[in-house]
């Protein structure tokens, strides 16, 4: 199974794809509006949102490895 964050992650790799290849028919100034009001935007909301998604996984890692017995607790986290 996917994680969330593995699939808004290849979401996002498609749209740029797809915004790469869109851009190569379309080039104007709409074009460029389209591409700081929308991709641009959506790039960077998603990229923060992937970068708090790895850090809360984390902070879950390490809370269920601290809530552990300490004999079922490994040495991995």
């Amino acid at each position: 199974m996917t994680s969330p964050g593995a699939r808004l992650d290849d979401a996002l790799c498609r749209l740029e794809h797809t915004w790469l290849e869109t851009r190569q028919q379309w080039n104007d100034p709409v074009a460029e509006r389209v591409e700081e009001e929308f991709i641009s935007t959506i790039r960077a909301r998603v990229r923060t949102l992937l970068d708090a998604i790895a850090k809360s996984q984390t902070l879950l890692r390490k809370a269920e490895y601290e809530c552990q017995h300490p004999r079922e607790r490994t040495q991995q986290l």
